[in-house]
């Protein structure tokens, strides 16, 4: 393996990969992506950077670093990505640039998108939740058909949401995401709108804004309702969405059993 002393070698394993050429100048990296790629590796890092600025390059320039330099184990280090767009593409770069770096190991580093991890952690540790590990993903068609039969089969008034079906289908599919993806139960949110609704009541002076918040607020009580009818439709079904699968991911990770087992796999977790 060649082994990484300087940010010099780490600049020619990647101008093999970047080669120079009529009006292009051999690769090197700016000061700024040299800084994020040698990061001490005792603390946590954040990297600030705009789209095409070459996240994904410093990324697998990280991996390389860390093992050319440091001596991590290629298999002990997890990428987390958004699109399975991008976590194939930093899987590509990353093995192209442990290649070019001649390295020789019994396994890679994970890449991964965050769903596809969570569900992961699903697989493996789901029944610590009571969740079963082999639930179905619902497709984009099959979650709109079941928000509109939970709206449909709803019996209570609903007052306060739109009558239009398909814009209402979107609406709950829009506040479950969230609350899934913030870990908010339904039963935090309407709390927290009963709170806000008395306090803008009791306000000295009276402004529009606060009968707008006032109705936002009732509005988001029952949709809540409506998502709670459709997770129970769900649960009964046997199936979850992408949501879903982030909530169950994010608790099982605070789970420390689950954080035990993730720490004795991985030493490095690099998170785009």
């Amino acid at each position: 393996m060649t082994e990484l002393r300087t940010t010099d070698d780490l600049d020619r394993v990647f101008q093999g990969m970047f080669p120079a050429g009529p009006g292009r100048e051999p690769f090197r990296f700016s000061p700024p992506q040299l800084a994020a790629v040698t990061a001490p590796v005792d603390r946590p890092s954040v990297i600030i950077a705009g789209a095409g600025s070459g996240k994904t390059t410093v990324m697998a320039a990280r991996v390389v670093w860390l093992v050319g330099h440091h001596g991590i184990a290629p298999e002990r280090i997890l990428g987390l990505t958004f699109t399975n767009k991008a976590a194939a593409e930093l899987g590509v770069r990353i093995r192209r640039s442990l290649t070019a770096l001649d390295v020789e190991a019994d396994g890679e580093p994970t890449t991964s998108t965050y769903h596809a991890f969570a569900g992961t952690l699903i697989a493996e540790h789901g029944l610590r939740l009571g969740i079963e590990p082999d639930l179905r993903i619902l497709s984009d068609a099959s979650r709109f058909q079941r928000v509109a039969q939970a709206i449909e089969s709803y019996d209570r008034p609903l007052l306060e949401v739109t009558t239009s079906v398909p814009r209402l289908v979107g609406d709950v599919m829009a506040l479950d995401g969230q609350l899934s993806e913030h870990l908010v139960t339904t039963d935090e949110l309407r709390a927290f709108d009963t709170a806000l609704i008395a306090s803008l009541q009791a306000a000295d002076k009276h402004y529009a804004v606060q009968d707008a918040g006032i109705a936002a607020a009732h509005k988001r009580t029952e949709l809540s309702r409506l998502v709670d009818r459709y997770r129970k439709a769900k649960a009964a079904a046997g199936v979850m969405d992408f949501s879903d699968q982030m909530a169950w991911g994010a608790e099982l990770s605070a789970v420390t059993e689950v954080a035990e087992s993730l720490r004795e796999r991985y030493d490095v977790v690099l998170l785009d």
